[in-house]
């Protein structure tokens, strides 16, 4: 394994239906010298064997079991397994095009970021064309700028590729318990580097099914209330256009919540209370502020008769 160049991690928890159809993706990646960190998160399914009969036919699968402690946990697990020079994620459901690990790299490579995010796709796309790949770098700050404004998804950690040094020596990223873990961990990964590369090709396939997470509700959707709030946390005192799109993203949790909140009868009034708070603070200035995206602006327009009401 010295000739590593990139450790996939792959959280598994009782992912068997589409395990095997996720790995085999993996499998088939036209790089080649990448290895694939299989993380068991105490799965109770058939996930274990699929990921010891992948270790029996490549060598370069790894499956290392642990019990369930979230799939934040898994990842972390798989970061300190890590031998490779770049670091990417997969979830167990979702399949990566043959070229994606070639695109993410040779973008990377070419642009000299810390890293590459690529495109994706909520169905199945045809194969990425062979030819080098479409990209921007931009600078660090306007790639958090872009994220926190929501003009592009970038805080996804799957069909992106990261630097080690994201992940290693002071500051070093890890992703951190609880839910909406994506989020928390972009903007804090783009400030270790000073060049993010966006590729506009699609390179992942992310399988969005019903039962999932974020198409159902479950208290720990307002997790996401307490992630904006650290965002904001973060860049307060510092940079004033980031400070203001991170409000913007706290605003749009908070309301979006809310709304949850209403549409599945969620009796919380102390969380209630918390989103209607932060919209009553920061409407004004999402009226105000040209880079807010129009259906955020929708939103603090709304708020004026909906929380009169």
């Amino acid at each position: 394994m010295s000739d590593v160049l990139i450790s996939v991690v792959v959280p598994v928890w009782n992912a068997g239906r589409y395990l095997g159809e996720a790995l085999e993706s993996l499998r088939a990646q036209t790089h080649a010298r990448f290895e694939a960190i299989l993380v068991n998160d105490g799965s109770t399914d058939d996930s274990p064997d699929i990921c010891r009969r992948f270790c029996r036919l490549d060598s370069r699968f790894v499956m290392v079991d642990r019990a369930n402690g979230g799939v934040s946990a898994a990842r972390n697990a798989g970061i300190e397994m890590a031998k490779g020079e770049w670091i990417a994620f997969m979830d167990a459901d979702d399949i990566m095009l043959p070229r994606c690990l070639q695109t993410l790299l040779e973008a990377a490579q070419s642009s000299g970021a810390g890293i590459a995010v690529g495109g994706y796709s909520r169905s199945m796309p045809g194969t990425l064309p062979d030819r080098p790949a479409r990209w921007e770098a931009v600078g660090s700050r306007e790639a958090i700028l872009i994220g926190l404004y929501q003009e592009k998804i970038l805080n996804n950690p799957w069909g992106v590729l990261f630097s080690r040094r994201v992940f290693e020596g002071e500051g070093a990223v890890r992703f951190r318990s609880g839910r909406y873990e994506d989020l928390d961990l972009f903007y804090r990964a783009f400030m270790r580097v000073d060049t993010v590369c966006l590729v506009s090709d699609t390179v992942y396939y992310y399988r969005d099914t019903p039962g999932s997470f974020i198409n159902t509700w479950s208290a720990s959707r307002l997790d996401v209330l307490d992630v904006t709030d650290r965002m904001v946390e973060a860049f307060a005192g510092g940079d004033p256009a980031l400070l203001r799109a991170a409000e913007d993203r706290r605003f749009s949790a908070h309301f979006n919540m809310l709304l949850e909140m209403w549409r599945h009868r969620v009796d919380n009034p102390a969380q209630r209370r918390r989103c209607i708070d932060v919209i009553k603070r920061s409407r004004r200035a999402e009226l105000a502020d040209p880079r807010v995206r129009l259906k955020n602006k929708a939103g603090a327009l709304l708020s004026y008769i909906m929380l009169g009401l």
